[in-house]
């Protein structure tokens, strides 16, 4: 996600010595590689939606789930978002509320008893869950999208639905279903096999985290995609878009601009070059397609964002929202507990490339900075979403976190050696899960020398009081 109305400008200039560059980098480990493989995937999703009228939809869902914990499960753990989506459930909720209506809760079969509060659905099951054992579990229920909501929403014949169906929490020694928190990403999903079909009311175009293959309009459909961490999919009426088409290395990308929008082909050659950009310098997104919705929405999802409309915001929100394939969904973090790792990386990087599409080294970074301007930031990064004010949530992720990042190449090796760095932690942690820690341990092992000092002063360590 990016926060709205912060654009970048400006020039400063930067000189590094080479010399202490090579000794300082002599220390770098031997890459590490990822698998490629998702840990932890431990749920297969099939999905079938059908519209009804004025914006309500039925769901069916059946979700294999899988113990792949140490410990037997007397219970499992789901989000289910929508419920949350009022002012009743979350205080701080302002947009128009959702409206879920729950009809059947099975485990195997049979009814099963549940617990629903905010956005955690906790399910019963029957006899303990082994670890390695598997069992499937019903979840049908309606839900009236929110017109003009946040994320979820009907605007006019449009519906976008992001977190629309039960997904499956992670498992840490116990279920941590956090409450539903609107100034960030409070849901904690791992990675999934998903099979979704959809029955509409009439023609629309679709957009989703599968391959959906050429844009046309349709009223059925069945999607798949294997390994993503979330599934989001969007019904446009066609008569409001202009749509249009590039290829990136060997993905697809495809942009939908409202129609009296004059930003399609400025658009699409920008999102060519970014993915492109970031295909080359940090690794391959082994993906066939990107979405990309202009509808204002400033957000991130597997093979989807959703990106301005306006020009000014449109190279930063863009460029950003595209960062987040590769740092929220290929390596993936519990946006909770540590949304600076997608939120700040990925700003990071967006100023890297501004930067270098501007021929200077910190005009990228103006957007950081005046976030962090905007508010007195938090020391550390890495609280939970529910200890920062939403203010101090963006002036210290989107501001501090890349700003620090910064300041480190800045006198280490610049744009260059971060983008190896990023690189090479792409490459380590492709389809994982990390977290504070893990960053720490893998920038320390990366750089010669001690490098704690820097990094406590900002990201708060694991065993601290």
């Amino acid at each position: 996600m990016k926060k709205k109305g912060w654009v970048a400008a400006g020039v400063i200039a930067l000189i590094s010595v080479a010399i202490l560059m090579i000794a300082f980098f002599s220390g770098q480990p031997e890459k590490q590689v990822s698998d490629g493989k998702p840990e932890g995937v431990n749920a297969n999703y099939d999905l079938d939606i059908e519209m009804e009228e004025d914006g309500l939809f039925t769901v069916s869902s059946l979700i294999e789930v899988t113990n792949d914990s140490e410990d037997a499960w007397e219970e499992i753990g789901f989000y289910l978002v929508p419920n949350a989506m009022n002012a009743v459930e979350t205080h701080s909720y302002r947009d128009r509320q959702a409206e879920v209506e729950l009809f059947d809760v099975l485990i195997g079969g049979e009814p099963a008893d549940f617990t629903l509060e905010n956005n955690e659905l906790m399910i019963q099951l029957p006899t303990e869950l082994e670890t390695g054992g598997a069992v499937e579990v019903t979840v049908d229920y309606s839900l009236k999208v929110p017109e003009d909501g946040m994320r979820l929403a009907q605007v006019d014949d449009n519906f976008y639905l992001a977190h629309w169906y039960p997904m499956l929490g992670v498992y840490d020694n116990g279920w941590d279903i956090e409450d539903y928190d609107p100034k960030g990403e409070s849901y904690d999903t791992g990675y999934g096999n998903f099979s979704v079909s959809f029955e509409l009311l009439e023609e629309y175009l679709v957009a989703s985290s599968a391959d959906d293959g050429a844009i046309e309009a349709a009223a059925s459909g069945e999607l798949a995609g294997d390994n993503l961490k979330d599934f989001y999919i969007a019904f446009m009426d066609p008569e409001d878009w202009q749509t249009g088409t590039a290829q990136a290395g060997d993905t697809d990308l495809r942009v939908f601009m409202p129609t009296d929008a004059d930003l399609l082909e400025e658009t699409i050659a920008l999102a060519e070059e970014t993915y492109s950009y970031f295909e080359k310098e940090i690794g391959d997104n082994p993906f066939d397609e990107l979405d990309i919705i202009a509808n204002d929405g400033y957000m991130e999802y597997p093979n989807v964002i959703e990106v301005a409309t306006e020009q000014e915001a449109m190279e930063p929100i863009l460029i950003h929202e595209i960062a987040h394939q590769w740092f929220y969904f290929l390596v993936t973090n519990d946006p909770f507990e540590d949304a600076w790792l997608d939120e700040s990386l990925a700003e990071f990087l967006t100023a890297l490339f501004i930067s270098e599409r501007n021929g200077d080294t910190d005009s990228g970074f103006w957007d950081a900075s005046l976030s962090q301007a905007s508010h007195p930031p938090e020391k550390y990064v890495n609280l939970p979403l529910d200890e920062f004010e939403e203010a101090a949530y963006y002036s210290t992720v989107y501001g501090k976190g890349p700003l620090m990042l910064k300041e480190f190449f800045d006198a280490n090796g610049g744009r260059e050696n971060a983008l190896e760095f990023l690189s090479d932690y792409y490459a380590a942690f492709q389809f994982k899960r990390v977290d504070s820690e893990d960053f720490t341990t893998f920038f320390e092992d990366y750089f010669d020398g001690d490098q704690s000092e820097f990094l406590d002063s900002w990201i708060e360590p694991a065993d601290a009081p």
